[in-house]
């Protein structure tokens, strides 16, 4: 994607909108823990799509946040990778019906605070 660097700003503020959800969804005692785990991959892509941008580097429609973590080549971003690598599968995987395993809320509660954790790493990066 060649995205254009005054659109930061606005994948930052799609990433918080993500968290938002996330956050408050958990809130619900009978939380669907896919669709907070989705919006927490959803905060994380964006994020680190935001830094893609501000770098100037190029990235394709992707989902896949190890591609991304790849493109970046950031050493403090690297302690995320397995993380990441389950993030992406609540993306993909989680999306439609099939053979896919609800997550349990704890993890629901952990993709949440790792999703927050990156989220303010990288928006401090973007300054």
């Amino acid at each position: 994607m060649n995205e254009i660097p005054e659109n930061i700003p606005k994948w930052i503020l799609k990433a918080e909108h993500d968290l938002v959800a996330a956050r408050q969804i958990l809130l619900l005692e009978t939380a669907p823990t896919d669709t907070v785990c989705y919006h927490a991959q959803q905060t994380v892509e964006k994020i680190l799509k935001a830094l893609l941008i501000q770098k100037s580097i190029e990235f394709s429609k992707t989902h896949n946040l190890l591609i991304l973590l790849e493109l970046l080549q950031e050493a403090d971003l690297e302690d995320y990778r397995a993380v990441c690598e389950l993030l992406t599968s609540y993306a993909i995987e989680s999306r439609y019906p099939g053979d896919y395993v609800e997550p349990e809320r704890e993890e629901a509660e952990e993709a949440v605070r790792i999703a927050t954790e990156i989220f303010e790493l990288v928006k401090n990066k973007l300054g």
